[in-house]
This record gives structure tokens, C-alpha cells and sequence, in this order.
């Protein structure tokens, strides 16, 4: 159900005067957000993923026929144009993306078989799937899947998953074609999403079993040696659902609530000392998806699900928060599932929908 605006933003206008009067032409700004063409889906369709390696590798990913028995759908981005890929026969919908280069990426779909993880090698999809017995991480009864798998150019992927037989949440890291069991300094009881900067700098948040403590909020890091792990100041009916290191000083996370209260979520920060939050400007009782990416330039993008307004884009900077519309909608119904930004440059790609009922799909990019 998509919640109510609640910033806008005015421009202003610009007065010229002088001792000759010369006739001028008003031209309109380009849109900062650009739409961009996308292979045509069959059926009520929407994109819910987006990851992106660099200029020419980004991949998303959502579902066709969604009004009947939906078939998962994958688009690759070539640095000119979104086209179709083909996934393994039985897959089943991509629920998250991750990639690390033009030949590597990965996903993680729903199947009740097992196997829910894939692999693109440059070539084609191929499964690889999870360890016996290990499921894919979601904090019931969210209506979304999380980041629950990452990756970053040079370093490893990783993953968070359920093993069903110990009752307990596993760190999974992708190394010889296949995912393998990491262990943690202390054990999970879940994992709500992980988190790539490099091979030396990886985050997972958790309730982990803390010894003298019991089952705690924390973030676990990962730089290259070992785990250390990190308290924060916990809230009841709430959860980390994205995290976006971006150096050693500066790490945003987006708390969210599990389920629709009057606390509106958080835009976290860790300094590399202490963490400090935010409220998120949105309607904390209609469901906002969870988005998050760093902007290239020390602030925060998040999300905002709209009714009347396309004002959908937040951004956070300098101790302040503004908004953005998206290219050719105004005063729609606007759903964001999902933003990432291009490594190396200020680029960000936003997959979403432009109404909740059978609106149109669409992928933007802010250059």
C-alpha cells in the first residue's frame, strides 16, 4: 500500500533585468532522472531488482504474467541497452541481485527444491546452489525479500541463509563455483541482509546470540581477518534491512519496521566510531520497500512509496533531506523497489512501478 508524501519541492524562477530588454526563451531543465527503454514484459509485469558492476555490466531482475502463475524475468544492461537473458529451466523469481563484473553475478530466486541461488559466468545462468539444508534469509512476515546476497569489483560474494535443521542463520561466502559456510564470531539466530565493499570489508546485520547477553541487534564485520562485532542502540519491531559501506568512516544502514506503526524508518551512520540515525521522511503506516545507495559523494539516496505525487527519490546530504521526480509521471502512484549505484561513478539505477495496480514498469537512471 503505498504511503502519502511528505516533502515537496518547488522551483523557483529567475528574474532578468537590465537597461536593454532582449526577448528570451524559457527552456525547461533536463529531467535529473532519465527513463530508460526496457524489453518489453508480457503481461502485468515488475521489476523488483537492480544491481549494477559499472557502466557497461548491471542487471535486473523481476516477474512476467504476474496476474497468474508469473514467470521470473532477467534484463542485462551492455553500457547501451537492456536486454533479455535466459535463466535455467525451474527457476524461479529472482528475489535479489549482486554483481561484481561483467562476468560475474549472482541471484537468489524461490524454490521449494532448493537450489535457490544462480551464477552468470559471462555466458549463461547456471545454478549453484546453497549448502544442504541452508534457505534463503526473510524476516517474516515482511512482504519483501532484503539484500540478502552481495558483491563488489575484486572481492568475493556473499550471502545470508537459514539452516533449517540447526535453527539458526549462516554466512555464506561464493568461492571455487560454489557457496560455502563462514563462520561468525558469535551465532546467528537470523540475518536480515549482508553487505560487499571489498574482500576486506563485509557486513552482515543480526540478532546474534551474544554471549552473557542473549540474543542482541548487532552488525558483524568482516575486514579481510577475522569478525568483530558491533553493538547498536536496538528498537523493538525493527530490523536492518540494507547496509551500504563506503569506507572505513562512513557506513548507512536503513532501519526499517516490521510491520505498519507510527515510527517512521531510519537512515543509520556509522563514523567508524558511533552509530547516529535519522527519520526518514515517509508515512511510516503505508509500506515503503526498503532502498538504499550511497550517492558517490558522501550523502544517501532512499525511497518513497506515493500516492498523488512523483516525488519519489529522497536524498540525504549535508544534514538535509530533498526529494527528486522521476521522468514523465507526474502526480502518480509511484513504487520504488529497489536503487543501486554504479561503482566509480555518481550513477544511480532505480527499478520500480508507476502505479501498485497494473501500472508500468520502468527502469531510471540519474546520471
Amino acid at each position: 500500500m503505498p504511503g502519502h508524501p511528505v516533502l515537496r519541492v518547488t522551483a523557483g524562477t529567475a528574474a532578468f533585468a537590465g537597461l536593454l530588454l532582449v526577448p528570451t526563451t524559457a527552456t525547461a531543465a533536463p529531467p535529473q532522472w532519465e527513463n530508460v527503454p526496457t524489453p518489453s514484459l508480457t503481461g502485468l509485469g515488475v521489476l523488483t531488482e537492480v544491481a549494477a558492476a559499472g557502466p557497461q555490466a548491471a542487471w535486473a531482475a523481476g516477474i512476467e504474467n504476474a496476474t497468474s502463475s508469473g514467470t521470473p524475468v532477467m534484463l542485462a544492461w551492455d553500457g547501451r541497452q537492456w536486454k533479455r537473458q535466459a535463466l535455467p529451466p525451474g527457476t524461479g523469481q529472482v528475489v535479489d541481485l549482486a554483481a561484481a563484473g561483467p562476468r560475474k553475478a549472482w541471484g537468489i530466486y524461490l524454490n521449494e527444491e532448493g537450489s535457490p541461488a544462480l551464477h552468470w559466468d559471462g555466458a549463461k545462468w547456471r545454478r549453484v546452489g546453497y549448502p544442504a539444508g541452508v534457505r534463503p534469509t526473510m524476516p517474516s512476515p515482511l512482504p519483501t525479500y532484503l539484500q540478502i546476497v552481495s558483491a563488489a569489483p575484486g572481492a568475493p560474494a556473499w550471502s545470508v541463509g537459514y539452516d533449517t535443521r540447526a535453527k539458526k542463520a549462516v554466512a555464506l561466502r561464493f568461492q571455487n563455483g560454489r557457496w560455502t559456510r563462514r563462520s561468525t564470531p558469535v551465532p546467528m539466530v537470523s540475518a536480515s541482509t549482508v553487505a560487499v565493499r571489498s574482500a576486506k570489508d563485509v557486513w552482515i546485520a543480526c540478532t546474534c546470540d551474544v554471549p552473557g547477553t542473549g540474543p542482541t541487534e548487532a552488525m558483524l564485520h568482516w575486514d579481510g581477518t577475522r569478525w568483530r562485532t558491533i553493538r547498536y542502540p536496538a528498537k523493538e519491531n525493527t530490523y536492518i534491512a540494507k547496509i551500504v559501506p563506503v569506507s572505513a568512516t562512513s557506513v548507512w544502514a536503513y532501519r526499517a519496521n516490521t510491520g505498519y506503526t507510527s515510527t517512521p524508518p531510519e537512515l543509520m551512520h556509522w563514523n567508524g566510531k558511533t552509530w547516529t540515525s535519522v527519520a526518514i521522511p515517509v508515512n511510516p503506516q503505508a509500506y515503503n520497500f526498503p532502498t538504499l545507495a550511497d550517492d558517490g559523494d558522501g550523502g544517501a539516496w532512499v525511497s518513497v512509496s506515493t500516492v498523488d505525487d512523483d516525488k519519489s527519490y529522497l536524498h540525504y546530504s549535508g544534514g538535509r533531506w530533498t526529494t527528486e521526480s522521476g521522468e514523465g509521471r507526474p502526480g502518480t502512484a509511484v513504487w520504488i523497489r529497489d536503487l543501486a549505484r554504479v561503482p566509480g561513478t555518481r550513477s544511480i539505477w532505480s527499478v520500480g512501478l508507476d502505479s501498485s495496480l497494473a501500472g508500468r514498469y520502468f527502469i531510471e537512471r540519474r546520471r
